[in-house]
């Protein structure tokens, strides 16, 4: 049986958030670590290594970057769509495709798209990533709402979720927090009586310096059960028992249709357990304002893990360059010492005694541009003839580890020179066609935990908008194409041939499922479609 949570003492969620905090703290700090091992300058070096070779050739010769941008460019050409279709109650066709094109509209007005590259080029780099679906008002002289989908900036150091949660979507979750760095000054001038203290985070050290002063706060997102009475109707159909089901239960009774009764007589009803998200701001000292109830039935930020796994009853997730900082880092000090050597070492040259160049010095000094048969010295008795000496040798060793470092950072990524455009002239069509297909065949994890963070979106999204989009309004809606129209939500309409007012376009009548499912973009689709086009002809 769960456990019901008491979000309203400010302690004991601070208990909560710093648990979950600790709990997941070197999952974190792995995510923090490819963050700069990808971004921050020298940062494909071990300190170590960087340490003692202070005064010397210390270089970076990226290969990972290329290896996230390959990954993350494929995700972005791809579509990932959101289809909505009709589960049961009183849902229709016709109003499932409203949703469809309202969900794209979201996503246009959002740049969703942009917002879920982003974030699955952040998981693809450390692992983890969130964004947030959001209400706000489409102008500030109006009073309808929109949703909008937001990336969490820095998720890393800013969202926690429930320790209890065990899906990779965090649909599971009870509660998450969400960190708010706020300047200073803005706080004060926000939250005058607020205790100024920041809520902390998990980090134990600073990877940049001469940041702004800032105060951290937390807005928290929980979810409180609630009881919702349903019945069944002699038709089959479930309504729940609220307002909009009292004002429709005398037309049904007129059609016939009446609450369905047991073997005992007993009117089919019974209560379930349903949820509903508040919101709470905090900082370290206490609350800044009351818990106000959102639109959400689940919670509205929404993470996207990278081979995610539950191990020891923790959460497991890692990105694309966890497995290849030693080779990168051997490949750039292998590449450092190999340049080092050959740019110090002396230029070959001739070697002599004074007395063996005396008398040729003009000639000797002309060597690298006369064009003299043969250059004469004077012999000096038990000594040898000038000879050459110095100049560049390159290290065997050296360029034996360079050659299997940058084999071994291919091999580990499952990229291939093929797989980034750069054709082997040596090899065949199909053998190239192959390492493509390999490298694809590798890269579709990533597509997978972007598209369960996409479709959690989805379901967040269909259960909010009939609570956001409740009143008589027009939208507009746009269609796979991207054409666009206008639609009139909650219209009521006088039908001539039944003589009964009909509600058009009732988002809440119904129930209705998400599935999201990715594939070429459209663009990619037409070229598709042409070229088959083509071949048949």
């Amino acid at each position: 049986m769960a456990i019901d949570i008491d979000f309203n003492k400010h302690s004991n969620v601070l208990v909560m958030i710093s648990e979950a905090q600790d709990a997941t703290s070197d999952q974190r700090q792995a995510v923090r670590d490819a963050k700069l091992f990808l971004n921050k300058r020298d940062g494909q070096w071990d300190p170590y290594a960087w340490n003692k070779m202070e005064g010397r050739v210390r270089m970076s010769f990226d290969m990972c970057t290329p290896i996230v941008d390959q990954i993350s460019g494929e995700i972005e050409q791809s579509d990932f769509s959101l289809n909505v279709s009709p589960s049961g109650g009183d849902s229709s066709i016709d109003v499932a495709k409203t949703y469809d094109g309202l969900i794209r509209n979201i996503r246009n007005i959002s740049n969703a798209d942009m917002v879920f590259n982003d974030a699955s080029r952040s998981n693809v780099i450390g692992g983890f990533d969130a964004v947030e679906v959001v209400q706000e008002f489409i102008d500030s002289d109006s009073f309808d709402q929109d949703l909008m989908i937001k990336r969490v900036p820095n998720a890393v150091d800013s969202v926690w979720f429930d320790l209890g949660s065990v899906k990779q979507d965090a649909s599971d979750a009870k509660w998450c927090i969400k960190l708010i760095a706020i300047p200073a000054a803005e706080y004060k001038a926000s939250y005058p009586e607020g205790s100024g203290q920041s809520i902390g985070d998990d980090k134990q050290s600073e990877a940049f310096y001469n940041n702004a002063d800032f105060v951290t706060i937390g807005q928290l997102y929980y979810k409180k059960k609630k009881k919702i009475e349903i019945v069944q109707m002699t038709d089959g159909s479930v309504y729940r028992v609220d307002d909009e089901f009292e004002s429709v239960q005398d037309e049904l009774l007129q059609s016939g249709i009446t609450i369905e009764k047991d073997s005992k007589g007993n009117e089919k009803r019974r209560m379930r357990d349903s949820w509903r998200v508040h919101s709470r701001l905090l900082d370290g000292g206490d609350w800044l304002g009351d818990e106000e109830e959102t639109a959400f039935n689940d919670l509205p930020i929404i993470p996207i893990y990278g081979n995610f796994d539950i191990f020891e009853n923790k959460t497991i997730y890692f990105g694309k360059l966890e497995k290849l900082y030693d080779q990168q880092r051997t490949l750039n000090y292998a590449m450092s010492r190999d340049i080092e050597d050959g740019a110090l070492s002396p230029k070959k040259k001739y070697w002599g005694t004074a007395e063996q160049i005396q008398d040729y010095k003009d000639t000797i000094q002309s060597l690298n541009t006369n064009n003299d048969a043969m250059q004469l010295y004077t012999h000096v008795d038990n000594v040898p003839p000038p000879f050459m000496q110095g100049g560049v040798e390159a290290s065997s060793g050296l360029q034996t580890t360079i050659s299997n470092t940058q084999q071994m950072i291919s091999a580990s990524a499952n990229s291939f020179n093929a797989l980034q455009g750069n054709a082997n002239p040596t090899q065949s069509g199909i053998a190239g066609s192959q390492q493509i297909e390999q490298g694809n065949i590798g890269s579709i994890k990533w597509f997978k935990s972007l598209e369960v963070m996409v479709c959690q979106v989805g379901k967040v999204l269909i259960n909010a908008i009939p609570r956001v989009y409740d009143s008589t309004r027009q939208v507009r809606i746009l269609e796979e194409d991207g054409t666009s129209s206008m639609v009139t939500l909650n219209q009521t309409v006088f039908d001539q041939q039944t003589g009964d007012n009909v509600e058009l376009n009732n988002l809440a009548q119904g129930d209705y499922d998400v599935v999201c499912d990715f594939g070429p973009a459209f663009n990619s689709q037409q070229k598709e479609t042409t070229q088959a086009f083509l071949d048949m002809a």
